[in-house]
């Protein structure tokens, strides 16, 4: 009995032990590292939203539920904003990302209760050091809905596993269908879940009933979507808007995963073993969590590398378990502890050193500058910015500029209706420029006034582990251009 209580404690310490790391790989240089994202500024422009009219829906546009931007936008009242960044523009980005660290580290948590109770101590360990400390685990750093879900998601399946031993089964499938509808209320992609945790339901109190009455929280709770469109007489843009998310193209499953692969190959490449072999061993659990999403974005031809998110647990629990299982088979007891330990020092020791590597850049200061720049000198009476959100919803919606487009798409429905023009041609923008004629003519007819390169070529893009740095671009070279000439100064 000591013995197992001395083991129990050895663990308990170790969980500790990879918490603290998994804070410090996810709150270390949160603005420096990764760049600020387009869909960044999107989420914090919806935020603002929120924050200062109460009001979750913006526009006419129905891509994605509200439960996201709910979250900042209660963020960003609770820090002050926009105050806050009037003082520090680095806080715009700073509280958010800090949030999402925080969420990481409960997912870090969650992950190892959940292997825990379906696989046991040994391979909740090395689930959880291989997602707390791996390259891929800096996706987590963005502010995404895939990020802001994934404790909700992780939150029903592990009430869920509980509803079987618990003495109050009902409230933990109650608790767990609650943190479905929210995951899904983030983003519909959690729709794929839905199988998965109706199996651990049904399989754990084998009732219809308490299958049934699981069902009617988690849909719901996402029925405010349509609810909401329906009540001010816009079901028609909804159902729009949800297909034409769903069926944009992207650059597919398989070219999505070797840029996966580039980040962290050593997950990816362990991932596609683990998965193997959790089919060869018929293990339910682990199928039925990863085959529904990954049949799903297969089917629909959307997919960015960040989409993987929803899978990333799932991916290091099948790894630890594979890992797991071939050491148990080592008959000699030391032997079998000594490697199982030796696994999770390689990975502590070498996911810690590669990842530390990676988010010790900083990527996005030419993205600061650029907005210090454009706030100093655009003069909103006579002028039109146009700019991706990372820029606009600091510029409009902390600073008060006017004739400020949400988004530089908005100029292919929508002509500028002041004399002059100014442009922020960020990566991002030269990815799009073929969406249209004005947004080309828009970067031809305007001159170049200002010019920033980041520090994104201070490394080598094809030396591991800088290769996650490719999907970090969008602080590299970015224009400001205007319809003055480049002799023109800020008064």
């Amino acid at each position: 009995m000591q013995i197992l209580k001395q083991a129990n404690n050895n663990h308990y310490v170790l969980l500790f032990c990879i918490l603290i790391l998994s804070g410090y790989i996810h709150l270390y240089n949160p603005v420096g590292f990764p760049d600020i994202f387009f869909d960044e500024g999107i989420y914090m422009r919806r935020a603002m939203n929120v924050a200062e009219t109460g009001n979750p829906q913006e526009g006419y546009f129905y891509d994605h539920p509200y439960f996201g931007q709910l979250v900042l936008g209660a963020l960003a009242k609770l820090a002050g904003f926009p105050q806050t960044v009037e003082q520090s523009l680095e806080m715009s980005y700073l509280v958010p990302r800090l949030l999402m660290g925080v969420f990481a580290v409960f997912d870090t948590f969650l992950i190892y209760k959940i292997a825990e109770k379906k696989f046991g101590k040994k391979t909740a360990a090395i689930a959880t050091i291989i997602f707390a400390v791996m390259p891929m685990t800096w996706l987590l750093r963005r502010i995404l809905l895939d990020t802001i879900l994934l404790p909700f998601l992780l939150s029903s399946i592990y009430l869920a596993i509980h509803s079987k031993d618990s003495k109050h089964p009902g409230l933990m499938i109650f608790g767990s269908s609650v943190c479905l509808g929210l995951s899904i209320f983030t983003k519909i992609t959690a729709i794929t879940m839905i199988p998965f945790v109706g199996y651990l339901i049904y399989t754990n109190t084998k009732s219809l009933q308490r299958l049934t009455a699981w069902l009617v929280p988690m849909f719901g709770i996402p029925m405010i979507w349509p609810a909401i469109a329906s009540y001010f007489n816009q079901l028609d843009l909804f159902f729009r808007d949800v297909l034409w998310q769903a069926g944009r193209g992207s650059g597919g499953f398989f070219p999505t995963t070797i840029l996966l692969f580039l980040i962290d190959p050593i997950v990816i490449v362990l991932s596609f073993l683990a998965f193997a072999y959790a089919i060869y061993k018929r293990n339910l659990f682990l199928i039925f969590w990863s085959a529904p999403f990954l049949l799903f974005v297969n089917t629909i031809g959307f997919f960015q590398y960040f989409h993987f998110i929803l899978i990333m647990p799932v991916m290091c629990i099948a790894i630890a378990f594979m890992l797991n299982d071939k050491i148990s088979a080592i008959k000699n007891l030391k032997l079998q502890n000594y490697t199982h330990m030796a696994t999770i020092l390689f990975f502590a020791v070498f996911g810690t050193f590669a990842t530390m590597t990676v988010i010790n850049t900083d990527m996005s200061s030419a993205q600061f500058e650029v907005i210090e720049f454009t706030l100093a000198n655009f003069d909103d009476t006579d002028a039109t910015l146009l700019a991706g959100p990372v820029y606009t919803w600091i510029i409009s919606d902390v600073y008060g500029k006017q004739n400020v487009y949400p988004d530089y798409r908005l100029i292919l429905f929508q002509n500028s209706t002041t004399t002059d023009t100014m442009l922020i041609a960020d990566p991002h923008f030269m990815h799009d420029i073929g969406r249209g004629p004005q947004l080309q003519n828009a970067y031809s007819d305007l001159n170049t006034i200002k010019e920033y390169y980041g520090n994104s070529h201070q490394y080598d893009y094809h030396n591991y582990p800088f290769t996650s740095l490719q999907v970090t671009a969008e602080g590299s070279y970015i224009e400001i251009k205007t319809s003055w000439d480049d002799n023109w100064k800020s008064p």
